[in-house]
């Protein structure tokens, strides 16, 4: 039997990139700097720079834990089975198929919140809702190389477009505002970190689509590439948002990514952040496709049913939640759950695993020299 998966099923390293850069860079995009602000104020790119740099160590430990298993079942399903036993470790791939099931549930209707607050107010979303729905089972049952393709797409529009419309707003920025450095104590910077990391989720997909990249050795090159350029399209918007609003405006505004956007004047077009939504449908598509795709495929391997019957399961709970979350409260608590699994997840369990991997790794050579 062969240790790797067919190439029709696989995509090139360089994929990786799109496909983590969408998970980071997802809707937390438009709207993290007031929480990471509040407790940092002016100081709170230092946080950002302190989450950045931990999310390349926690890259780096997921490559140690991957590539020390079998490249056909180097995925978090069949390593904690390995490392847990059947029973404990099936409870751990549930609960973390589950954070990835709620993480794309969060992604999908957080989009949607922004379309009501920002566009439509009055607006029924069942009927764009259902286009969501089915975009979503035509992207993931499209297979792996589908999503991939998806994610590349997702990519390219938004580099394409933001990057002039930051350059057309520093005319109006005031450098002042992030004045003076330093201004704050250790113990602030360190809960804007923890406030700035329940953004910048995303990289932990790795565990889930790892077998599915090809030539695996020279994929960890464009895993830390993502995480570079996704810390700095964080760092960019969190830098121009302080130069833009004074600290005490800044807490109050809901979304202040899109609101920096909004004072752009281009010609026949009078609100740039109505243009920036548009765009940002390729944006959630990609990213709730790469959180389904885990779920279902992980589904699959831990309960041997077909991954189509999978998405149309999630699906339909993707209805219920609508049904259920039906208002800004009820979502920023649904949110606050996802972001400390996330956490938890990204910044305990990971470090856990890497310790279990090289310990483990280090008793097989001790018995292989024994032997």
């Amino acid at each position: 039997m062969s240790s790797k998966i067919s190439d029709k099923f696989t995509v090139s390293p360089i994929h990786l990139f799109f496909l983590m850069y969408v998970c980071i860079v997802d809707v937390n995009f438009l709207n993290f700097q007031r929480k990471v602000v509040r407790e940092a104020g002016q100081d709170a790119w230092v946080a950002a720079i302190i989450v950045w740099l931990c999310s390349h160590i926690l890259v780096w430990m997921m490559f140690k834990i991957l590539s020390n298993q079998n490249p056909k079942r180097a995925d978090f399903v069949s390593i904690n089975l390995t490392y847990f036993g059947k029973f404990i470790g099936a409870c751990i791939n549930h609960l973390i198929i589950l954070y990835f099931v709620l993480g794309a549930l969060v992604a999908y209707r957080s989009y949607l919140e922004s379309i009501l607050v920002l566009l439509f107010p009055t607006m029924n979303l069942w009927p764009i809702s259902i286009v969501f729905l089915v975009l979503f089972y035509y992207a993931v049952s499209g297979g792996f190389q589908t999503v991939a393709g998806i994610c590349f797409w997702a990519f390219l529009v938004v580099i394409i477009i933001f990057p002039p419309l930051l350059l057309s707003a520093i005319p109006n920025l005031h450098p002042q505002n992030i004045l003076p450095f330093f201004n704050h104590t250790p113990m602030q910077i360190l809960k804007s970190s923890h406030q700035f990391a329940f953004s910048f989720l995303g990289a932990e997909v790795l565990l889930g689509i790892y077998p599915y990249i090809q030539t695996q050795a020279k994929a960890q090159k464009w895993a830390h590439i993502a995480i570079a350029t996704s810390g700095l399209f964080f760092l960019v918007a969190l830098i121009m948002s302080l130069m833009y609003f004074p600290q005490s405006q800044l807490f109050r505004i809901m979304w202040p990514t899109l609101k920096g956007i909004g004072i752009i004047e281009l010609p026949l077009l009078q609100r740039v952040e109505y243009l920036v939504l548009s765009i940002w449908v390729i944006k959630t598509l990609a990213s709730v496709s790469v959180g389904l795709w885990i779920a279902c495929h992980s589904l699959k391997t831990s309960w041997r049913t077909k991954p189509s019957n999978n998405l149309i399961m999630i699906l339909i709970l993707f209805v219920l939640f609508q049904l259920f979350i039906n208002d800004p409260e009820k979502l920023t608590i649904v949110k606050m759950i996802h972001a400390n699994v996330g956490f938890y997840f990204a910044y305990i369990y990971i470090p856990i695993m890497f310790v279990i991997t090289m310990v483990s790794k280090k008793f097989s050579k001790g018995l292989h020299h024994r032997s």
